[in-house]
């Protein structure tokens, strides 16, 4: 698998001119035909509205896979890699909103659109798929329908959770723990989450930095997180992740 940076500008295409978008013709309904009109615009002209619009509809636009269909990021965590036009006649299609529910979330998948070397169209990280599992947008700052409120048990489901425990088990911590430590104080559907692990339980030390560096690329972009050492833990309030 190919090493990609395609994350090292988080969320999105590069900034630029501000051009009008031009209208679709009647024809080209559709998300797909949207969001395939959008990606034939050049980078330097994406602008905000540009990417108000392609979220909108880039959930629900067909894609494709090519060989291989998961590579590797910045900071070799997985995305499925689609692509806007197929490789062969034969090739099947792929919504985002059918695949988060298919194998994304439960694999620990983020998405890639176009990736090419070192760039692509659009990256989401395995938080933003969450976050759109959870409130039908890819981050906390869109526009999306009214959702109940959940609990904090509720916005880190199972599926996340056994993701992020293996993650970390495959760094050394034989048991993580976890603690909800409040939620809310920064807007609606945020969370903070407490870890429960110390750099010894890590195989390294490199491999603990790892972890703090990448845990919230599993986490929606709301949540904040920190860790527990082995006193705190001991004070309870702590559940197996």
């Amino acid at each position: 698998m190919g090493f990609f940076d395609f994350l090292s500008r988080p969320g999105g295409p590069v900034s630029g001119a501000n051009p009008e978008l031009a209208p679709l013709a009647p024809e080209a309904t559709g998300s797909t035909r949207i969001v395939q009109a959008l990606l034939e615009l050049p980078r330097a002209d994406r602008n905000r509205a540009w990417s108000q619009r392609f979220l909108a509809h880039v959930a629900d636009a067909a894609f494709f896979t090519r060989d291989p269909e998961v590579v590797l990021g910045a900071e070799r965590l997985p995305f499925f890699a689609l692509h806007s036009t197929p490789a062969g006649q034969a090739c099947p299609a792929h919504v985002i909103h059918h695949l988060k529910d298919d194998f994304l979330l439960d694999r620990g998948l983020g998405v890639v659109i176009n990736p090419c070397g070192q760039e692509a169209d659009w990256a989401f990280t395995y938080g933003d798929i969450l976050q759109f599992q959870l409130h039908g947008v890819f981050y906390p700052d869109q526009a999306g329908p009214e959702r109940p409120v959940l609990t904090p048990q509720a916005r880190l489901p199972q599926a996340a959770r056994k993701v992020v425990r293996t993650f970390l088990q495959g760094l050394g911590v034989a048991a993580p723990e976890v603690r909800f430590a409040s939620w809310d104080h920064a807007g609606p559907g945020s969370l903070e989450l407490v870890f429960g692990f110390s750099p010894q339980e890590f195989s390294s030390l490199d491999d603990f930095r790892f972890a703090m560096n990448n845990l919230a690329w599993f986490l929606p972009r709301n949540y904040s997180y920190s860790v527990a050492g082995n006193q705190a833990r001991q004070d309870g309030g702590f559940e197996p992740l």
